[in-house]
């Protein structure tokens, strides 16, 4: 699948150019807006908060997610985006500083043109940090596009959605590290494949493709929370 270059000018291990923006919702507590070219995804964090009683935890805060189409009503799509953002993001709020209280995050999909869940993804671990949310370790993801034979020889980095479109099977991977573990590869926090059964050793070789861009995301995110605006 993959070409020596894509219709974007892009090689296949290339992202596309990223902006990240924060506190760009004055009633959110925090908020970041995050795009990958044409992708643009922007997200609001509400919390921590009063909870009702029945959804109360008393020994950490309770996490909720919220993923909004460019239009229309949320699908199965949408849904299968928040389990994997709740999934992902829960374990990495450092919620027993805040238990009996609520934290919810507001993913609002602007433009989706590729690799919505991974912008998603970078654009709530800044809107979290923005609010003031601990996180045990800084997240960034990416997608893959698959071709037919699995290989990452083949695979094309942050997909836009014509090549979504055309490939045999999708990757989105979430590496993260925890500041103690600086010199270490970021862990795999996330994996959701769909489309495709890998090999092991394919699914190290596209692991090691995501983490190759961990740096790179975080250095973004960190510019934009210091900064206000990164383009």
């Amino acid at each position: 699948m993959a070409a020596d270059m894509r219709r974007d000018g892009r090689s296949a291990a290339m992202l596309r150019p990223m902006a990240c923006e924060r506190g760009v919702l004055r009633r959110a507590d925090g908020s970041a807006r995050y795009s990958h070219d044409l992708t643009s995804v922007l997200v609001a964090v509400y919390g921590p908060c009063e909870v009702k009683k029945r959804r109360e935890e008393l020994e950490r805060a309770t996490v909720e997610v919220i993923v909004r189409p460019p239009a229309g009503p949320p699908r199965a799509r949408e849904r299968e985006m928040e389990a994997q953002l709740h999934g992902l993001f829960a374990p990495l709020i450092v919620g027993a500083l805040h238990p009996r209280t609520a934290i919810s995050i507001v993913v609002q999909l602007v433009d989706d043109d590729g690799s919505a869940c991974a912008a998603a993804i970078n654009a709530t671990a800044v809107a979290l940090m923005d609010a003031g949310v601990a996180l045990r370790a800084m997240p960034s993801a990416v997608a893959l596009a698959l071709g037919a034979d699995g290989d990452a020889a083949s695979a094309l980095l942050d997909p836009c959605r014509s090549e979504e479109e055309r490939a045999a099977g999708a990757l989105t991977i979430a590496c993260a590290r925890a500041p103690s573990a600086a010199d270490a590869p970021p862990a795999i926090a996330l994996l959701a494949c769909a489309g495709a059964a890998l090999e092991p050793e394919q699914l190290d070789a596209h692991v090691r493709l995501a983490q190759g861009s961990h740096d790179l995301i975080c250095e973004l995110a960190r510019r934009a929370l210091a900064e206000g605006m990164v383009v």
